[in-house]
């Protein structure tokens, strides 16, 4: 049996879906995969077996066939509508690779569970190795591969969109990419209040410091709002990455699923909130400016949209039980730029 690590996933779930995916593997029936294969790219399957890093969301499995490179196909069992992120995020690696970003390329996906009664995407597998689990190199080599992520997410700000936050699904279908808000401060404060009321009623914030918070983004509106939105992939974690260990460059970006319309400084900003080997952000930033000029306010806006982050992070980590002394680090470290405690 492969060993695996299980990673990331379900934020946008409900406890029961999760519950279930973690039996994911014992109801899927692989027989399935040498059909799909066969009907869709005429080709048969000679081996299938789970990569060492998966997701939760999704049955993952990387396929051997006759003839051909090997291939990697995904499968949704957890919601019942279709699964529009699968066929958003081959829309958006499309621009991505057509830009020279190196991300996955997808080459088939299926929603319409006409034929399967499961959403499924087929894509080339990734090179290089997965960071968080198979980093081989010193401290300085992880520096100068968080220095190459930074310079990626400048290469991301070429590649412009317009509308602000979450690409909107009734343009997916029509393989365009529009941002669903009217500005990116509408976007930033998507559930805000919601996600601060539970953290309070949770007890790990006092009802003072959310009303500061709000304040916060009230007073930072003029920051956020930007005037062109651009490519931010949101999840830029070490297991949605793939490097190259002897030059310590990114070779693969993938998992688009929560990508959005918006400001580059939100990409920089969240990397306090990701699990890593080393401190990642100052590498980060320099890789960064190494070929952009810093944006006005650039301090100001890393701060809030760290804060920002924690904030949804904490919430899902309340909703999945899994609030730990690290994750309420990060949240009062977010706090520290406003001289804010968690509780009085």
């Amino acid at each position: 049996m492969n060993k695996y690590h299980a990673t990331g996933g379900g934020a946008n779930r409900s406890v029961a879906e999760v519950e279930r995916l973690k039996k994911k593997y014992d109801v899927f029936d692989v027989r399935l995969i040498h059909n799909i294969f066969k009907e869709i790219l005429g080709l048969t399957v000679s081996g299938i077996k789970k990569p060492l890093n998966i997701g939760l969301p999704h049955v993952t499995y990387v396929v051997s066939l006759h003839n051909y490179k090997d291939l990697v196909f995904r499968a949704n069992l957890g919601t019942d509508e279709p699964e529009i992120q699968l066929l958003k995020e081959k829309v958006i690696a499309d621009v991505a690779l057509q830009k020279g970003v190196p991300s996955n390329k997808i080459l088939y996906v299926d929603i319409s569970r006409k034929k399967y009664p499961f959403d499924f995407q087929i894509q080339e597998k990734f090179n290089g190795l997965d960071a968080e689990i198979e980093f081989k190199g010193t401290k300085e080599d992880y520096d100068t591969y968080s220095f190459n992520i930074g310079r990626l997410i400048a290469h991301f700000s070429d590649i412009e969109f317009s509308g602000y936050g979450h690409f909107a699904d009734e343009m997916i279908s029509q393989n365009k990419l529009v941002g669903e808000n009217n500005s990116f401060y509408d976007y930033i404060c998507l559930e805000l209040h919601e996600q601060i009321d539970k953290i309070i009623r949770g007890k790990f914030i006092s009802s003072e410091t959310g009303k500061n918070i709000l304040r916060l983004f009230k007073t930072h509106k003029d920051i956020i709002n930007i005037e062109k939105s651009n490519l931010v992939h949101y999840d830029l974690a070490d297991h949605n990455l793939r490097y190259d260990p002897k030059s310590n460059k990114v070779v693969a970006v993938y998992d688009w699923e929560a990508a959005v319309s918006g400001d580059s400084c939100l990409d920089l900003a969240s990397s306090p909130t990701w699990k890593t080997l080393y401190p990642r952000q100052d590498k980060l930033i320099e890789g960064y400016l190494s070929l952009k000029e810093k944006p006005d306010h650039f301090q100001e806006k890393l701060n809030i949209y760290r804060l920002r982050t924690i904030i949804w992070k904490i919430v899902q980590n309340m909703k999945f039980n899994l609030i730990n002394p690290q994750r309420m680090k990060r949240l009062q470290t977010a706090l520290d730029p406003y001289h804010l405690k968690m509780t009085s």
